[in-house]
């Protein structure tokens, strides 16, 4: 009678691809880096004193600080692209 181990009747794992969808992935990644840059920041600030939670309490400011760029660089491509409309499709008379 052959003896089989437990581990070897195991299922493979799924892949992380089959656990998380790519927009939730990509926002997992994108809150880490944010986040790891957070915590280098506070480090140059408050060198040996830093501590986990300065980078935490500063986080909302640097997700607010790239809220504010996005939403002014949307504007911004709007006003590029309404400016190289022709004139005709803005309702000019000529």
């Amino acid at each position: 009678m052959k003896i089989v181990k437990p581990a070897a009747k195991r299922a493979p794992a799924p892949k992380a691809e089959a656990l998380l969808p790519d927009m939730t992935r990509d926002a997992l990644g994108e809150v880490t880096e944010t986040l790891e840059f957070m915590w280098s920041a506070t480090q140059a600030v408050f060198g040996s004193q830093a501590r986990p939670d300065h980078a935490i309490a500063l986080l909302p400011y640097a997700l607010d600080a790239l809220e504010v760029r996005r939403l002014l660089a949307e504007e911004s491509a709007k006003r590029r692209a309404a400016s190289a409309a022709p004139a005709s499709k803005r309702g000019s008379r000529g």
